[in-house]
């Protein structure tokens, strides 16, 4: 599995054995941070979402307004958008397990986290909050459980495990034996929170 936007020269020297791809290093923890409000998805907020995940490109805001407008009408996805001095900061989108496009266990009853993500040019993690307001979400769709994919080292795609550990997640299982970035591999784990 590729992580994010690797050339592909890059892939093609990987698969004929003229480069190697070291393990990723620790991702570097940064402290918690405290939200001034938390909204749900709109057209505004979509935008601050593709804002926050293209680094400020807001490419694919269009394709991410319309796919939100066929699934909000499924009433299949709960999500919400972090600001802290009125800037967005962060956003999380959850999604019943059976409609994620990942290879894991899928029954409508299991919540899965597709997506939590901090910008990368805040000084303080935002998502805290944003995993309690999933947890109250789960609460009134009454879903048994939460899962949320998880790097072991690197960010990608939702984060360190040890920050869902802190949640209370739990892993009892290695989803992917690696996942290929510019900055090297990592495993990938299936977490887990009952409730």
């Amino acid at each position: 599995m590729i992580a994010g936007l690797v050339p592909s020269g890059f892939i093609v020297e990987i698969v004929t054995g003229m480069r190697t791809v070291a393990q990723q290093n620790e991702t570097v923890v940064k402290p918690p941070g405290k939200c001034d409000s938390l909204r749900p998805y709109s057209r505004e907020s979509l935008r601050d979402t593709c804002n926050i995940c293209t680094n400020g490109t807001g490419r694919g805001t269009e394709e991410k307004i319309n796919w939100y407008r066929c699934s909000r009408g499924e009433d299949k996805v709960s999500d919400f958008v972090s600001y802290a001095s009125e800037r967005p900061v962060a956003f999380c989108e959850m999604i019943p397990s059976s409609s994620s496009p990942y290879s894991i266990p899928k029954d409508d009853s299991t919540a899965f986290i597709s997506c939590i993500y901090n910008s990368p040019d805040e000084p303080l993690d935002f998502r805290g909050e944003l995993i309690d307001e999933v947890i109250a979400e789960r609460n009134r769709r009454k879903y048994e459980r939460i899962e949320v994919l998880s790097g072991v080292r690197s960010p990608f795609p939702n984060g360190q495990a040890r920050f869902f550990e802190r949640k209370r997640f739990f892993g009892d299982e290695q989803l992917l034996d690696s996942v290929i970035m510019l900055s090297g591999s990592d495993e990938i784990t299936l977490l887990t929170k009952d409730l």
